[in-house]
């Protein structure tokens, strides 16, 4: 099995640029931008996701496959349609998505089933998010997996990705698996700040932080990590951007990067911001460096200008 493990949505994106009708179709969802981000970095990944055996879903799985990810647990099944967001892109870049089948998506068909089928033996770090976290079978089905992965000593990451969707939904298999994660990481204001319900980043990490967490918090100005002991900063890269869109996955592709070659949280966290730098100099969501071309911009940061 691969050492970083991704559980969560693969989408099809429909992008509307700002002030246009034209709509962009491209693949999409948080766990396989994330996936699709690591295999170009040459990190061992498997995508465990569920989509429809449809033409977005045959695409994705082909997309994934081309950019090293293991799709052996990405099942398209033939009774369900992929999931579809469209995405506005406002004056200022930034999205806003809306999932178009909400009343029974797709990507959160995940069942026990499912996960007992894969072998975690060689899996060091298993990420998944908050939008799997809400609705049944996908959020009891991930909490009973990952506490078995937990038993065997692997690290849990959850990205708390709060969309406005889940906000008056129950919380409760959320907090489950914020207590069980090893690193939490998010938005400063859409994740940590608006989970808590505080103005206060501090309040926040004091009321989700367990013994041994680390918190990994980011926004426009740059990422903070929380160890317990220090906290380290990385300003954010000054970059052109075309748009958002899977700025925060790619950054956690870029955090578990440094994670896997051992790399100090501080380093991890440069990485992280360096990637997610990367990928808003263009439209869409996978748009991520090689891993060459990462070692390149961590030797000379300029690049990022060219």
């Amino acid at each position: 099995m691969a050492e970083v493990l991704c559980i969560g949505d693969s989408c099809a994106d429909i992008i509307i640029p700002f002030d246009q009708e034209e709509r962009i179709i491209s693949c999409g969802g948080a766990a396989a931008n994330t996936a699709c981000a690591l295999g170009k970095l040459n990190v061992s990944t498997a995508l465990a996701a569920k989509a429809g055996n449809d033409l977005p879903g045959i695409a994705m799985k082909k997309e994934l496959e081309r950019s090293g990810v293991d799709t052996s647990h990405l099942i398209l099944d033939e009774d369900l349609s992929s999931t579809q967001i469209e995405i506005r892109i406002d004056e200022n870049k930034d999205r806003h998505p809306v999932l178009l089948n909400a009343e029974d998506p797709s990507y959160l068909k995940i069942y026990s089933e499912d996960l007992k089928r894969i072998d975690l033996n060689d899996t060091k770090y298993i990420l998944t998010n908050g939008m799997m976290l809400f609705r049944q079978p996908a959020a009891s089905s991930i909490l009973s997996f990952l506490k078995e992965a937990k038993k065997k000593g692997i690290s849990i990451l959850l990205d708390i990705n709060c969309r406005p969707e889940t906000k008056d939904q129950d919380r409760d298999i959320l907090m489950k698996v914020i207590t069980l994660s090893d690193i939490l990481l998010g938005s400063v204001e859409d994740d940590f700040l608006s989970l808590c319900q505080t103005d206060s980043l501090e309040a926040a990490i004091g009321m989700l932080k367990r013994n041994g967490q680390i918190i990994v918090a980011h926004d426009e100005t740059g990422s903070d990590v929380f160890d317990g002991k220090k906290r380290y900063h990385c300003d954010s890269f000054r970059v052109p951007v075309a748009d958002s869109i899977g700025a925060g996955d790619n950054f956690n592709a870029g955090f578990l990067y440094g994670l896997i070659h051992q790399m100090p949280l501080e380093i991890c966290n440069k990485i992280a911001c360096l990637v997610a730098a990367y990928s808003l100099r263009k439209e869409g969501a996978r748009n991520t460096p090689g891993e060459e071309e990462l070692l390149a911009l961590m030797k000379d940061e300029k690049r990022l200008s060219e």
